[in-house]
């Protein structure tokens, strides 16, 4: 059976916690974690595991639908009722080999892992980010990579890390503008997200530097 994360445990929470109370445990554990403070983590184009789990934990038990939803899925895990535990299991693996492949810079690898996962648990909105993040480091489809990070957006809207992809996939196919302005939409979600900074930090460097070169100014 696959692990169901303990939310409540990650952020330090009670079950009956309000939401002043999670919004404050986020913040100091957000803080503590953010990739700007592991800068290595970054380099990979990956917020580290932790901030992730943060992220994930937040905007699970903050929303009052999905907290619902969660909340029944701890109930149904705990009697032994889960009807999705082995699939959802699979595609937790298949996207655990995805992360090794695209590591190891085995990027069409990594697509056949994430594809694997995004059809096993289409409900996983990181499943698709990482995967349109393979296709367009594979040479893939622009078209494809795109619709990828999209729909993840569209599962979780308040999640910088997808815009931050969407904008990582912009910048690879030379679409510097359009990657712009995903990295300033994650700063709308995230102001201090570190990737989204460094990113717009270089391209305008890049900018600065071409318009002194053909005498822009």
């Amino acid at each position: 059976m696959s692990e169901l994360k303990d939310y409540y445990h990650i952020l330090g929470v009670d079950r009956n916690a309000g939401d002043m109370e999670i919004k404050q445990a986020y913040r100091r554990l957000a803080m503590k974690h953010h990739p700007d403070r592991t800068p290595g983590e970054a380099k990979t184009g990956f917020a580290s595991a932790a901030f992730q789990e943060i992220n994930e934990a937040y905007h699970t038990l903050i929303d009052k639908n999905r907290r619902a939803q969660y909340n029944k899925q701890m109930a149904e895990r705990a009697s032994g009722t889960s009807g999705h535990s082995i699939q959802e299991n699979q595609a937790e693996m298949a996207y655990r080999h995805g992360i090794e492949a695209y590591k190891g810079n085995q990027f069409k690898r990594a697509v056949e892992y994430f594809q694997a996962a995004t059809k096993l648990n289409p409900r996983k909105a990181l499943y698709f980010n990482r995967l349109g993040m393979a296709v367009i480091k594979a040479n893939g489809p622009l078209d494809e990579a795109k619709s990828h990070c999209e729909r993840a957006i569209q599962m979780e809207m308040y999640n910088p890390e997808h815009y931050v992809s969407l904008g990582i996939i912009y910048q690879t196919a030379g679409m510097n503008d359009k990657a712009k302005a995903q990295f300033k939409e994650a700063l709308k979600w995230d102001p201090k997200n570190a990737q989204a900074l460094q990113r717009l930090q270089l391209l305008d460097k890049d900018k600065g530097f071409f318009g002194k070169m053909f005498g822009k100014k």
